[in-house]
C-alpha cells in the first residue's frame, strides 16, 4: 500500500540508486567541510536543539541506566533526504543510530497531502556485551543486544515531530519483532496487515517474542491450513495531528482490523 512519497524499503527494483541525488550528497557533505558549516537536522535543529530533545524525551538518561554515562551526541546532514542522529559512547562507538528525513503522506483518491517524519533507520546496541556468546539470545538480524530504549525513542520522536510541525511519524519495520515494538504508538496503516499482525501476536499468545520472530524469519510459521506464511513489511504510523488520526483511523479501519484478526490463525509448521 505505497501511501507516501517514498520509502527505502524496495527490493529487486532498478531505480534504487540516482546519481543525479548522490552527486547532491557528495556536493552537501563537500560543502558543509569546505565552509565549516554547523550541521542542522531538517536545515532547522541545532546540536543543541537535538539534544535538548533527547532529554526531554529521557531517552539520554535511559542510555546512561544502560551503563554508557558520557555519551556524545553527532549530527550528520548529507542532505534534505538523509538526516543522522548518533548517540556514542566517549570514544566514538555507536550506541544509537537514527536516519530520518520527511516525507508526504496521501491517502489513495485524496489530494490532500501531510508531512511525515519517516523513520528510515533505527540502531541500538549494548556495545558492553559480547555478541559471540549470546547468538541464540539476539533478534534475527541483531549483531548486539538492544538498549531497550524504545519508548523514549517514540517519544523523542513524536516530540521532535510536533516541534517540526508535521502531522506524525511513520516506519517501515523490516522484522517482525520491530512490529511488536513499535506497535505502541503505531498502526500498520493496511487494515488487513495490521489485522494479520494482531492474529499472529493472538496466535502464539504467551511465546517468546524473540523465538516466534526467529521462527517467522525462518519461514516455520504457517497459516491454520498449512499455507507457508511469509513476513511482508509495511507502512506504521503514528499521528500528531487529530486531523489525520481521524482520517486515517476512522471506524471502517478498525472494523476490517477486527475481522481479519478473528478468522485468521497461524501454526508452527
Amino acid at each position: 500500500m505505497g501511501v507516501f512519497s517514498s520509502t527505502d524499503k524496495k527490493k529487486n527494483q532498478s531505480d534504487w540508486l540516482n546519481l543525479d541525488e548522490l552527486s547532491l550528497v557528495d556536493v552537501s557533505r563537500e560543502l558543509n567541510t569546505s565552509l565549516n558549516m554547523e550541521p542542522k537536522l531538517f536545515n532547522r535543529f541545532r546540536k543543541e536543539e537535538i539534544d535538548d530533545l533527547l532529554k526531554e524525551s529521557g531517552l539520554l538518561h535511559a542510555v546512561e541506566v544502560r551503563g554508557f554515562p558520557k555519551s556524545v551526541i553527532e549530527l550528520e546532514v548529507l542532505n534534505d533526504y538523509d538526516n543522522r542522529i548518533y548517540i556514542k559512547t566517549a570514544d566514538k562507538r555507536i550506541l544509537v543510530h537514527m536516519r530520518l528525513k520527511v516525507s508526504q503522506f496521501q491517502m489513495k483518491g485524496d489530494d490532500e497531502q501531510f508531512p511525515m517524519i519517516y523513520i528510515d533507520w533505527l540502531l541500538t546496541q549494548n556495545l558492553k556485551f559480547e555478541p559471540g556468546g549470546l547468538k541464540k539470545e539476539l533478534y534475527f538480524g541483531q549483531e548486539y543486544p538492544g538498549l531497550n530504549v524504545l519508548n523514549e525513542f517514540t517519544i523523542f520522536i513524536l516530540n521532535l515531530s510536533k516541534t517540526l510541525g508535521t502531522s506524525g511519524a511513520f516506519n517501515v519495520p523490516e522484522y517482525f519483532h520491530d512490529a511488536v515494538l513499535f506497535s505502541r504508538k503505531f498502526r500498520f496503516i493496511d487494515p488487513e496487515k495490521e489485522g494479520t499482525f494482531r492474529a499472529l501476536i493472538k496466535s502464539f499468545r504467551g511465546t517468546n517474542l524473540r523465538n516466534l520472530s526467529s521462527k517467522i524469519h525462518q519461514n516455520k510459521v504457517c497459516f491454520e491450513d498449512g499455507e507457508p506464511y511469509q513476513w511482508k513489511y509495511g507502512e506504521m504510523i503514528s499521528c500528531t495531528d487529530a486531523y489525520l488520526e481521524k482520517k486515517v483511523f476512522q471506524e471502517s479501519y478498525f472494523k476490517k482490523v477486527e475481522e481479519v484478526k478473528e478468522k485468521t490463525k497461524f501454526r508452527q509448521s
